[in-house]
């Protein structure tokens, strides 16, 4: 099914409680002075190991950070397939290394205005999965080849891993895949993820490695619950969510490594309410959340809506974790983006993404990436400019500006 039909029609498929008409009142923030167009600002490249200490990422030197990125997905599809530009195919290895560190260059030239200091990487099922063989989608686990894992990481991902810590970013690393629909403490995609994290939480060059953090899995959909229905947003769901990943976390620091973990929610990692009351449990936790302009089955444009929604579904957990969008983007019909129809707008007006940026400002511990490059850049090409012709209402061009604002106040520890 695409994905943007679930966006828009999610409430349909999973559990929502937020009444249509409900209000809630929008209080903007003090304005600050905007970035200068053409003022550079220094880029601290260091990267230091981070560490989560209350709703906060922080650095050995405790300064709060945040941190403002990209999702790189490495396979022939997404680093151009699917712009109608195969700038790498047949498992080019060093194809799609020249591509994925340029793009890490790319954005973090500040010549040209980019100031990104993070990834999240994806381990794409191209490089795991038996070569040629056909699946049902991301979710099918029955091609995974183990070997092929195996070189995966140390052919292409730690490559990768060391460019960007040459480029001052840190990685959130996603293991290969998604979730099938339905889950169940126990099944085979819980075997799999196990599998997987118990071999990357041991790899010496991820263990421990001060800019690597882990992201468990990717959009969980419905879980079974504690009183054995599928579902996604109640509190035996939550229950059981923290059943199937609490595992995992122990698992992980069991085998020494105390990288960040980041925990994703059900309903394509929208609702989080309930682990409030039942959270993971553990050292260096936060929770990675996917939002887009129709989730919660609602229009997100609306600034009240949207507020509501992040209050009922997000605010829990950002007010005892740090937290990390690890998928988001946003533009006008006419553009080939995830979140069509929303807009950038105003902050207290209407509009998706300068809302966004009102909420996440507002709670002050949460990390954000849009979901591809093709969101910041023109087509994902290395010498693109502004992606959506610099379109103020798309995310590209008020991204590449806030982006920068953000790179003004970063402060961090030097190594």
């Amino acid at each position: 099914m695409n994905k943007l039909y679930l966006i828009l029609f999610i409430c349909s498929v999973l559990s929502c409680s937020q009444e249509d008409n409900e209000v809630v009142k929008v209080t903007l923030p003090e304005k600050h002075e905007e970035v200068e167009e053409n003022e550079k600002i220094e880029r601290p490249i260091a990267t230091p190991k981070l560490h989560v200490d209350g709703r906060f990422l922080k650095d050995p030197c405790g300064n709060s950070v945040l941190l403002h990125g990209v999702a790189i997905t490495p396979s022939p599809w997404f680093n151009g397939g699917a712009v109608g530009d195969w700038r790498w195919n047949n498992y080019d290895v060093n194809g799609c290394l020249a591509y994925n560190k340029g793009v890490m260059d790319k954005l973090t030239n500040t010549d040209e205005g980019w100031y990104l200091n993070y990834v999240r990487l994806h381990i794409d099922p191209y490089w795991t999965n038996n070569i040629g063989a056909s699946t049902d989608g991301e979710h099918d686990i029955s091609q995974f080849n183990f070997e092929r894992f195996k070189s995966a990481i140390d052919n292409v991902i730690m490559p990768l891993i060391s460019h960007a810590k040459s480029r001052g970013m840190y990685v959130v690393l996603r293991p290969p895949g998604v979730c099938p629909r339905d889950l169940e403490v126990g099944d085979d995609y819980y075997n799999y993820l196990v599998s997987i994290w118990d071999y990357l939480s041991t790899h010496s060059g991820l263990k421990n490695a001060e800019h690597v953090m882990f992201e468990l899995a990717n959009e969980p959909i419905t879980i079974k619950s504690t009183n054995g229905n599928f579902g996604s947003n109640t509190q035996p769901h939550f229950d059981a969510l923290k059943l199937f990943f609490q595992p995992m976390v122990n698992l992980i620091r069991n085998n020494g490594a105390n990288n960040i973990i980041w925990i994703p929610g059900s309903g394509y990692q929208s609702h989080y309410k309930g682990y409030a009351n039942n959270p993971i449990v553990g050292n260096n936790i936060g929770y990675a959340v996917h939002i887009y302009p129709g989730y919660w089955g609602k229009d997100n444009n609306n600034p009240e809506t949207f507020r509501s929604n992040w209050n009922e579904n997000i605010k829990p957990v950002a007010d005892i974790a740090p937290i990390a969008i690890t998928e988001i983007d946003w533009g006008p019909e006419q553009y080939s983006v995830w979140g069509k129809g929303g807009i950038t707008g105003v902050a207290g007006g209407w509009g998706f993404g300068a809302n966004f940026k009102l909420l996440a400002d507002e709670s002050g511990n949460v990390s954000w990436n849009l979901l591809a490059p093709e969101n910041l850049i023109d087509k994902g090409a290395l010498d693109g400019d502004i992606a959506y012709g610099s379109d103020p209402d798309a995310c590209a061009f008020p991204v590449h500006n806030w982006f920068k604002e953000y790179a003004r106040d970063f402060v961090i520890c030097e190594n």
